[in-house]
């Protein structure tokens, strides 16, 4: 038989029999043609991206070119002080997702693992990557169908919960379908592999999820908003600065880059990309201690910005076991009748799904009675059937759908009194019609209720309840009754879980605007999870998914925080920004803590970075505007105490501080509402020095600089106390610390009891010691000044209007598009 396929040459097929297989001529003409089941898996980064993705950035080009034109005016050794940031800033990026990537690619669990096949009479065994077109493979309980097959001989049942997200077992007979990635839950056959590699069901799916995708985060996008209007400004202003001096003074033309250098390093706010990944980093290695592996530094703040998490409800929920609680008498019969007629169907059946796995605890599995006909389990009928020799048909499964609809009628009111309690409903009833052609009677007679409870996990409750004491909206998204998953989602404590809805049969624009009207959603395809996730989303929601099969890497995808778990498929933990190794959901509510602490801490921090760029941008334009000023009056050694003592260093340890508050709003509008006040303050000082110098004059230029470099400082330190508050164990330390040593710092300098530190930072200016009196004056009196200043910008910049006006100078509104 020979087939066409589209834009391919005609493929030869064959038609082995399970006893012979196919030849070892068959199989090598398969490998010649490369019709083999290997598939080339690169979900994850590979290490030239990383290396490329984290080295070759618009932020390490201007570091880059600051470096070149420092050797280049021959500057001194203490002006590259900076280059530590880069270098820092590159290593942890790389040695982050590095980290990542090896721990993700141990972790396929599934890939490449041993099938038999049978070729040429006999069973040998290969790896599932061998497999070829038309290979007959036998398979057994517990394996995973590695291709897309159908039966040749024998009877078995499938798990395609990875795939379809329906966790019931499916009987599977001679010519019947196989999915690859399904497990093998009862007998054995021999199967024909008709699908292989890229053609398989579960790669088509997977394809269309590609990779691994970056979360989209706000920092990230802040910080290259930032570095992007830094770099639009720097170079006009840079090159300004050069030309006003060189036209001042031509034959300085060192003097003049190294200004126009400090410049440019001022206004980068290297620190805080350094900060945020070292923080982001050191939160990614607790969060390993909680066994969890985040892909990259930037998915922990996706975490702390959730406001709505989808959870699949089998595995996240619920244990996977059910008990039978009760069963409810609607006839007059003995108890030993039930238990005999379910006991029987039971044996018969020999399913082993959650539900006939409780039934079996309850009622054993005994053959009573001789089973003619046996109708098993599936998600379109949701019913068990079986007809007995001599006795009928009995049925159990889904009252609305095992009764007619007048029947059914009847008893709804019971049934429902009984949903309402959290339980499962089963009906049991009978019928005299036989089972013809795949399809149960439709006269069934009620005969008893069952109840059966699907046990919800005990730290569910504990989970569910702190995600909603944290204000995080919980969705549950699940290929099961809605019915069903409403009833598990109540006990587990979530809250409006009576607003559920199946959306079998809907279209996407209909799944779309019902999203955010109810909480539970049931017979869920993979494609309709993809569509509520992005509903959500449209609706302003930061949405994070869980989810462990194939059948939910397109909503992983869609996600703005994907959460998967180790034991779950390849493609669900590669497009995961989050894989819980320990597959446990209940420590959930640590990570996101986590991530809130992490990223609350981040955004309080980085104002102390973005103040000083903000001083250095706008001391540059009052530089060129100002006459009497040749260039910038500071070099880059002058800022590393302010730099290092009062921003990086704090700002560490500030980062580890205990923060539960949800992450809200924009980056940008954030850091400028906190750091601005501050930059307005160091102007203010330098500006008000400088008046002083024209007016009395005195001493060098040179002096008057030094003045103003501390009392920069002291504005910056006026910020740290800002930011610290309110003040914790910690906050309270760094300030204090912080405080101590940068005034010490000041003072030695001002006496010039250290040479050292003068040197360093190039406070080098020799003052009569009759004149210290003169300076302290100033520098103090600025200070002081400085104070009720600071109080009166911080309250005019604390305005909601101002958050509007940054919002509206950085961002562009887009449009939501379904």
């Amino acid at each position: 038989m020979k087939k066409k396929i589209e834009n391919a040459p005609i493929i030869e097929r064959y038609s082995p029999s399970p006893e012979a297989g196919l030849s070892c001529a068959q199989i090598q003409s398969r490998k010649n043609e490369k019709l083999t089941n290997a598939v080339k898996k690169q979900y994850s980064k590979s290490y030239f991206s990383i290396f490329t993705g984290n080295i070759f950035t618009s932020f390490n080009l201007l570091g880059i070119c600051c470096f070149i034109a420092l050797i280049l005016s021959g500057a001194s050794l203490n002006q590259f002080v900076f280059v530590i940031f880069y270098v820092a800033n590159i290593a942890i990026g790389i040695f982050q997702e590095i980290r990542a990537k090896k721990c993700v690619d141990r972790l396929s669990l599934i890939a490449n693992k041993n099938v038999i096949a049978i070729r040429d009479g006999e069973k040998i065994e290969i790896a599932s990557d061998d497999i070829v077109l038309d290979e007959v493979i036998y398979l057994g309980i517990g394996n995973q169908i590695p291709a897309d097959c159908i039966v040749l001989d024998g009877e078995i049942e499938v798990n395609e919960s990875l795939l379809t997200g329906e966790s019931i077992a499916v009987k599977k007979r001679v010519g019947d379908s196989l999915l690859g990635g399904s497990f093998i839950t009862s007998g054995t056959c021999f199967a024909q592999a008709v699908k292989v590699g890229k053609d398989n069901y579960a790669q088509t799916l997977s394809a269309k999820a590609k990779a691994y995708k970056k979360p989209k985060s706000e920092i990230m996008n802040s910080l290259a908003i930032i570095i992007k209007a830094v770099g639009f400004i720097i170079l006009p202003i840079a090159s300004a600065l050069i030309i006003k001096s060189l036209l001042i003074n031509p034959k300085e033309v060192a003097s003049a880059v190294l200004g126009a250098v400090t410049v440019v390093l001022g206004m980068i706010p290297a620190g805080m990309f350094l900060l945020t990944s070292v923080a982001l980093a050191v939160g990614i290695i607790k969060l390993a201690k909680h066994k969890t592996l985040v892909q990259d530094l930037y998915s922990l703040e996706m975490l702390a910005r959730v406001d709505t998490i989808c959870f699949d409800k089998t595995g996240t929920i619920t244990d996977g076991n059910m008990t039978v609680k009760e069963v409810v008498k609607l006839i007059d019969c003995s108890d030993n009748y039930i238990k005999d007629t379910v006991s029987s169907m039971i044996f018969a059946l020999g399913n082993t799904n959650q539900t006939s796995d409780a039934l079996f605890n309850y009622f054993g599995d005994q053959q009573l009675y001789t089973a003619k006909t046996i109708l098993p389990f599936n998600s379109t009928r949701k019913l068990s059937a079986v007809t007995f020799e001599n006795i009928g048909t009995y049925a159990y499964g889904a009252p609305e759908y095992v009764l007619s609809k007048s029947k059914y009628q009847e008893i709804k009111q019971t049934v429902n009194e009984y949903a309402k309690s959290g339980l499962r409903v089963l009906i049991l009833a009978k019928s005299s019609i036989e089972i013809e052609n795949d399809k149960a009677p439709n006269d069934f007679s009620p005969i008893a209720l069952l109840l059966v409870a699907d046990n919800v996990r005990e730290e569910a409750v504990s989970t569910v309840a702190w995600f909603i004491e944290n204000n995080v909206n919980i969705k549950v998204i699940s290929g099961d009754n809605p019915i069903t998953v409403s009833e598990v989602a109540k006990r587990a404590g979530i809250i409006n879980a009576d607003k559920y809805i199946s959306l079998e049969g809907m279209t996407d624009e209909e799944v779309f605007n019902v999203a955010n009207d109810y909480v539970v959603f049931g017979r869920v395809t993979p494609e309709q999870k993809a569509v509520l996730i992005k509903a959500l989303k449209s609706a302003g929601h930061v949405t994070a998914m869980t989810g462990d099969g194939v059948n939910d890497i397109l909503a992983l995808k869609e996600s703005d925080c994907a959460i998967s778990v180790a034991s779950g498929s390849d493609a669900a933990r590669n497009v995961s920004h989050l894989v819980l190794l320990d597959n446990n959901f209940s420590s959930m509510p640590q990570i996101v803590y986590e991530g809130r602490r992490v990223i609350n801490n981040v955004e309080r921090s980085a104002s102390l970075f973005l103040m000083k760029t903000l001083f250095t941008m706008f001391m540059a334009v009052i530089s060129l505007i100002l006459p009497y000023m040749y260039s910038y009056p500071f070099v880059a050694s002058q800022m590393n105490l302010l730099e290092f003592a009062i921003i990086g260093i704090p700002a560490f340890f500030l980062s580890f501080q205990k923060n539960d508050s949800r992450v809200e709003g924009k980056f940008i509008s954030y850091v400028i509402r906190r750091s601005l006040p501050s930059a307005i303050l160091m102007i203010a000082s330098v500006l008000t020095i400088e008046v002083i110098k024209i007016l009395f004059g005195r001493f060098y230029d040179s002096t008057y600089t030094n003045i103003q470099i501390y009392a920069v400082l002291v504005a910056g330190l006026i910020n740290l106390f800002y930011v610290c508050r309110p003040f914790t164990e910690i906050s309270k330390k760094v300030f204090v610390v912080t405080a101590t040593f940068v005034l010490g710092v000041i003072i030695l300098a001002l006496f010039d009891l250290v040479p050292l530190i003068n040197n360093f930072f190039m406070y080098n200016a020799i003052i009569p010691l009759d004149d210290y009196w003169y300076l302290l004056l100033i520098f103090f009196g600025v200070s002081v000044v400085n104070i009720p200043l600071s109080l009166l910008l911080q309250k005019a910049f604390f305005n909601a209007n101002i958050d509007k006006l940054i919002e509206k100078v950085f961002y562009r509104k887009k449009k939501n598009k379904k």
